[in-house]
Formats: structure tokens, C-alpha cells, sequence
């Protein structure tokens, strides 16, 4: 992360265009007339990359991470601050894009900041504190105007109204494939590791699916679900189409279904039988083994497999606006379509930024539920 960061310092950090389509000219880093900007960023990237050879220690993670934060924050106001040097009044309709130095930055940024929660001296909640504090910071300036300057912010407040309704479109169809998939997968892992007859076809199917490609499965969904819409007139009413959510749903619930399933059937399959055995011992039956002694040791394993599912599901569910159920996927392919590569980026942030997001909020309730005397095992 160190090494990015400091190879960004001598590349392209924004690039100036007159209008949306026409060609724009980069700026470097010593081209903006922001020296005390940029000499923060260089001297925290520096900081970053003498800690990384001194260790392990306490103090030298928080020292990274600290160095992680302030690059981030030192980026951030670079961008907000550049434009007021670089657009004059004479460019009305002018374009401000981060280029690929800001990108290698933030790049850099997760690296560290991540590298250096790994294993460090804070509780769950603190770690999630630090690895959101980033998202937040970029909220409160996106909120107060701070970055209005830049033509990603320019193409969202022109689509203000329709972002809002897509993004909840894109959380909606994530959230239900895989709430559907933890209903589905979790019985079938089960039922695999108590039914070894069952085992190869389950996993047969599920690992099948897993690999059609994405859009071959999207499109898969169309012409059966388009004559049974036709075949009964209810079903169509009710928003079950060849085209649509119903489609979408269906495929992205069944691509979440391998990792849940297999966790599920894992989950069952490592807890050790001297467990099960000592609790038979002390006297439980069926049910109280189940929830005193099986569920509590699976239940970190099986949140894993929904914590990988749902962070597949998110990126998915993009494709999903090819076949008209929505979702910032349509920001994304209209962008491609209008060779607007701000559009584009405007739909892959948000994707990027919900799938850390939830990453990171079911890592700590995965550490949360795992029994206090395994968390270190």
C-alpha cells in the first residue's frame, strides 16, 4: 500500500475537460498549486512505507494506521480544494475527474488501513469504527458541497431522484437473493451432512450453477419465465416476466446459494464428534445439543458463507440492469453506452462501497457470534 502510494505521487491526479465530451488535459501533482496539500499526502505515504519494515508492534500499527487515515483525508481535500486553481470562470460547463494517482491512493488507503487492523489491539466495534471512518468523512463533504466540483458529483445530482430509487432497487434484489439462499442453502447443507446419499447431488447442483457466467444466466431466466408469464395471465400480474426482477432474483439467488450451502454443510461436518459426544454425556438430548452445543460452534461458519454471498450478490446484482430489473448496473451500462466514463465510475463507487460495507458489518457480527473460547483457536 506504501509503494502505491508513492509511485501515485508522480502520476496523473485529475484531469480538466472544458465540457463532458471533450478531451481533457491531466494534471500531475506538482502541477496543482496545492503545496501543502501535497506535501501531505507524500509525507504520510512516506510514513507509511518506513513504518511497514519496522514490525508488528503496537505502536507501529497504529502508527500505519494512522498514516492510512491521513492519506485518505489528505487525498480527499485534494480534490475538493484543486478546482477552485483550476476552473476559471470562462469554463461554465467544465469536467473534474480523479485519475489513476487519486485511484492508486485510495487503493493504497484500504491496503494499509486494513493491513493494519489485522490482528491489532482494538476490539471488534473499534475495528469497524476505523475501517467506516473513511466512508463517513466522504459522506459529511459529499453532504456539505465539498466535492461539487467534480463531474461525478455533477452526473449525480443531474440523476439525483433516479440514483435514490436505483440504489434501493440494487439493495432490495441483494437482500432478497440472498435472504432466499440462507432459506434454501442452509436446509440443503444440512441435509447433505445428515444424508451422505444426498451430499454429491447436492453440491453437483449447486457447484454447476456456480459456474454458468453471470450474464448466460441472467438471460437463461428470460424465455422460460416469459412463456409461463404468458401460459397464466396471473402470474404476469403479479410482476413475473421474461424481463424484470423476477428473472434477476431467481439468478442471483441461485448463485448465492454455493458458499451458504457449503458452509452450512462444513459448519456441521468440523465440530468435533467429543463434543457432541460430552454433551450426550451430561445428558442432553437432540434439541438441547443442537442449540447449546452444534448451533453455537456453527453459526460463525454458516454467517461466513452468507457474508461471501452477500458480498457476490452486490456485485451481481450490476448485471441485473441488462435484463431491466434496475440497480446501479443501469448507470454503469449507460455510461458505457455514452462513452461518459464519470457515469460509470458514479455506478461502480456505490457498488464498492455497499460491498466493503457489508463485508465489514458482517465480519464483526460473525466475530460477535463466534463462542468467546474459539475466537483466537
Amino acid at each position: 500500500g506504501a509503494v502505491l502510494a508513492m509511485v501515485a505521487l508522480f502520476m496523473p491526479f485529475v484531469l480538466l475537460k472544458p465540457n463532458r465530451v471533450a478531451e481533457g488535459t491531466p494534471y500531475r501533482l506538482a502541477e496543482l498549486q496545492q503545496p501543502l496539500l501535497v506535501g501531505m499526502l507524500a509525507g504520510f505515504a512516506a510514513v507509511a512505507l518506513v513504518l511497514s519494515v519496522l514490525g508488528e508492534s503496537r505502536r507501529v500499527r497504529v502508527g500505519k494506521l494512522a498514516a492510512g487515515l491521513g492519506l485518505f483525508t489528505a487525498a480527499i481535500l485534494l480534490l475538493g480544494t484543486v478546482g477552485e486553481t483550476l476552473i476559471t470562470e470562462d469554463m461554465p460547463y467544465a469536467r473534474l475527474s480523479p485519475q489513476i494517482s487519486f485511484w492508486f491512493v485510495m487503493l493504497a488507503t484500504f491496503v494499509i488501513i486494513d493491513g493494519s487492523l489485522r490482528n491489532a489491539p482494538f476490539s471488534s466495534i473499534t475495528k469497524a469504527a476505523f475501517g467506516l471512518s473513511p466512508f463517513v468523512l466522504m459522506a459529511v463533504l459529499i453532504g456539505v458541497g465539498f466535492l461539487d466540483d467534480l463531474a461525478i458529483l455533477q452526473e449525480f445530482h443531474n440523476r439525483e431522484d433516479r440514483f435514490a430509487k436505483e440504489l434501493g432497487s440494487h439493495l432490495l434484489l441483494s437482500g432478497v437473493s440472498v435472504s432466499a439462499a440462507v432459506a434454501i442453502g442452509v436446509p440443503l447443507g444440512l441435509l447433505a451432512w445428515r444424508r451422505k446419499r444426498f451430499e454429491k447431488q447436492v453440491f453437483v447442483i449447486v457447484n454447476g450453477l456456480q459456474t454458468i457466467p453471470s450474464l448466460a444466466l441472467f438471460g437463461l431466466m428470460i424465455a422460460p419465465l416469459a412463456l409461463i408469464s404468458q401460459a397464466f395471465p396471473v402470474l404476469r400480474q403479479l410482476g413475473i416476466r421474461g424481463i424484470g426482477n423476477a428473472p434477476a432474483l431467481i439468478a442471483l439467488t441461485l448463485y448465492a446459494l454455493l458458499p451458504i450451502t457449503r458452509n452450512a454443510y462444513t459448519s456441521m461436518a468440523v465440530i468435533p464428534r467429543a463434543v457432541v459426544d460430552a454433551g450426550r454425556g451430561m445428558g442432553m438430548g437432540k434439541h438441547d445439543l443442537l442449540r447449546f452445543v452444534e448451533f453455537p460452534l456453527a453459526i460463525p461458519i454458516i454467517l461466513s458463507g452468507i457474508r461471501t454471498s452477500a458480498v457476490q450478490a452486490i456485485g451481481n446484482t450490476a448485471v441485473a440492469a441488462l435484463i431491466g430489473a434496475g440497480g446501479l448496473g443501469a448507470f454503469v451500462f449507460q455510461g458505457l453506452g455514452q462513452a461518459a466514463p464519470d457515469l460509470i465510475v458514479m455506478g461502480v463507487i456505490p457498488i464498492v462501497a455497499l460491498a466493503i460495507v457489508v463485508d465489514r458489518l458482517l465480519g464483526v457480527l460473525i466475530r460477535v457470534a463466534t463462542p468467546r473460547g474459539i475466537r483466537n483457536v
